[in-house]
């Protein structure tokens, strides 16, 4: 009788666990649909870096120098302390000509700004006036501008075009969207920041791009690099550069912690007159006592021998430029 009265309790006991644990994992299931109903949360502190595509700063110009009968400029940044989009650590895409420097912001999830865009999202240019020493800025919400001037959210903003552009005595950014899988552009004005007027591909094409396409990475050995229209200063920069001969006070904003540099690129109506001033500009950023032309290379796509080709002077790029279309 009481090996039974044990027998009982143990199953009893046996019983009530196998209860316990069946609620729990029902429980556990419950909290699992739950969470996959809701999605991932936001951080209670703010946005989650891992959210977005690109996320860029806000920032101001601190201070700025026209460098080589300005084909070029040197820009101390003032960035804002915001470390999520520090995390996200996006490029900048800078365009610049003797008028205005011009600088996308974005906040995106997705590749490119388009009606999925949630309310914390958008697409700023900044629009820094370099014909005043304070080179105040102004702003534009370039997907409400858009949106406004066509009358149309069906749209992708895709970006601006590597140069800005002067026609007719008017500074313009093109802004390139994706419409119906249709590429269209569109002239900003950088004074009115207004839509002046959409531009065919055919008006969108330069002359003279080949001399933006010259290749001069094996120069860059003194701890700075090319990027897109500028120059950048890895960890292993020490400062011998050409750019500390020839402008002293350049080189000392160049090397603040957040001094960059940037090509000036003159683009008047269609043609880039300024090409061989851009490449002699390459040089203040070589290794001290070195030339742009002794690394400079024609790309082998662009070359009549097939091959990276070696250009020892500027009048030989037309010389073994096969003639080929470069696109922005």
């Amino acid at each position: 009788m009481v090996r039974n009265r044990n027998k009982i309790k143990q199953n009893v006991v046996v019983y009530s666990s196998l209860i316990l644990l069946g609620m729990g994992f029902i429980l556990f299931l419950f909290g699992c649909s739950k969470s996959l109903k809701e999605g991932p949360k936001r951080s209670t502190n703010g946005d989650e870096n891992e959210y977005f595509s690109t996320y860029n700063l806000n920032a101001d110009i601190q201070n700025f120098q026209f460098i080589h009968n300005k084909n070029g400029i040197i820009v101390e940044w003032k960035f804002e302390n915001n470390k999520v989009a520090k995390a996200v650590n996006s490029s900048d895409w800078i365009r610049v000509n003797q008028h205005y420097l011009v600088r996308t912001r974005e906040k995106l999830r997705l590749a490119s700004a388009s009606k999925k865009m949630e309310s914390d999202e958008y697409s700023y240019l900044d629009v820094f006036d370099l014909t005043n020493k304070k080179a105040s800025k102004k702003e534009v919400n370039v997907w409400k501008l858009m949106v406004n001037y066509l009358k149309n959210d069906n749209i992708e903003l895709r970006r601006t075009l590597p140069t800005l552009r002067r026609i007719e005595k008017n500074d313009y950014a093109v802004i390139k969207i994706n419409d119906q899988q249709t590429y269209r552009y569109f002239l900003l004005n950088l004074k009115t920041l207004k839509i002046d007027k959409e531009i065919t591909e055919e008006d969108v094409n330069e002359k003279n791009r080949v001399y933006l396409s010259i290749s001069t990475l094996k120069g860059y050995t003194a701890g700075v690099l090319p990027f897109d229209n500028g120059f950048w200063k890895e960890k292993s920069y020490k400062g011998n550069i050409n750019l500390r001969a020839s402008y002293p006070t350049a080189f000392k904003l160049f090397s603040k912690p957040e001094g960059f540099a940037y090509k000036v690129i003159n683009s008047e109506n269609g043609v880039i007159t300024n090409g061989k001033e851009l490449i002699d500009l390459e040089t203040e950023f070589l290794k001290l006592g070195s030339s742009v032309y002794d690394h400079a290379y024609l790309p082998k796509e662009l070359s009549i021998e097939n091959k990276d080709t070696k250009i020892s002077q500027f009048d030989e790029i037309q010389k073994y430029y096969n003639g080929k279309f470069i696109s922005d």
